[in-house]
């Protein structure tokens, strides 16, 4: 499908297998041309659809588990109540099929990665069974978090991304943002655990990985525009210009030797939303009385991240 909707997808719609959403900014006599120009390409190619699973001119729709509208995206209702209604695992095959269901959307909640630690500690090998207040905690965080319905923005490649991260030994957190003209919002939230070895890395070095680590991931949104890095550990700024670094610190310092950005320095009182990221469960659930940064919503970042890398354009608002 990808091959007979080349030069289309990601400017006019957006493929999946068979899934098509054609999508326009503008107004209704430009979607329509929009929407023959799709169905002429599956025309010559011989594809039929069939009428009863098609939607035309719609505001909103379900797609691939999410609702998508003009404001952003959202996950649907029916899977946030799977999460919702989801009993308290019993064993850790039960702990496996929570994680793999939450997961999914793991990407609308904050500091998903840390939050489930407790949980996805109960899965590893030889780990004895005990279901304490910290995994409980956990649970409940997870369901309560998409309770609240959380709605991602489409990044905008017109304008400059900012990218806050933050480290502990527990794990890294970063936060993709941007301003469209309504304050800083965030367009995605990712977090991981760290592993044994990275949980020994000194201060300076996690706080330096966690740079590291989201430039890589959020990399088809920051590669060949200027953008800004935000961070509570001062020595990141001094260390991006020190000429002889060694070991793990010179290679990374390489590694962003390709990328556009400059450096800021926030306390962490002030760079809440991203030290939450990083922190244990309960010093996540203190942070929230802390924050001093406006997000209107928790968001997440549009998939099809290869096409967003070679293409300067906007993603769709339906």
């Amino acid at each position: 499908m990808n091959g007979v909707l080349r030069g289309l997808t990601w400017t006019t719609c957006l493929v999946y297998l068979d899934d098509i959403v054609v999508f326009t900014r503008g107004d209704v006599r430009k979607h329509l041309v929009q929407l023959a120009t799709v169905l002429e390409r599956l025309s010559v190619a011989g594809l039929t659809l069939k009428l009863r699973k098609c939607v035309f001119a719609a505001r909103s729709m379900e797609y691939l588990g999410h609702e998508l509208s003009d404001e952003g995206v959202r996950p649907v209702e029916r899977l946030i109540t799977a999460v919702t209604e989801f009993p308290r695992p019993c064993n850790p095959v039960e702990v496996k099929r929570f994680v793999h269901l939450a997961g999914y959307y793991r990407k609308f909640i904050e500091a998903f990665g840390s939050v489930m630690a407790p949980m996805t500690r109960l899965l590893k090998k030889d780990c004895e069974w005990q279901w304490t207040e910290e995994q409980e905690f956990a649970f409940e965080r997870v369901k309560a978090a998409l309770t609240t319905k959380p709605l991602l923005v489409y990044p905008n490649f017109g304008r400059p991304f900012r990218l806050v991260t933050d480290a502990s030994q527990i794990g890294l957190g970063a936060c993709l943002m941007q301003d469209q003209g309504r304050d800083w919002q965030p367009i995605a939230f990712a977090s991981k655990v760290n592993n044994d070895a990275e949980a020994n890395y000194p201060i300076t070095e996690v706080e330096c990985l966690a740079v590291v680590w989201s430039v890589k991931l959020f990399r088809p949104y920051l590669y060949g525009r200027m953008f800004e890095i935000v961070t509570d550990h001062a020595a990141l700024k001094w260390l991006m210009t020190r000429p002889n670094l060694a070991g793990r610190l010179h290679r990374w310092s390489l590694t962003l030797q390709e990328y556009d950005f400059q450096i800021l320095y926030r306390p962490g009182t002030t760079n809440v939303v991203a030290d939450a990221l990083s922190r244990a469960p309960a010093a996540v659930l203190a942070a929230v009385g802390r924050e001093r940064i406006r997000w209107p919503d928790e968001r997440r970042v549009w998939d099809g991240e290869d096409e967003a890398k070679t293409e300067n354009h906007e993603l769709p608002t339906t």
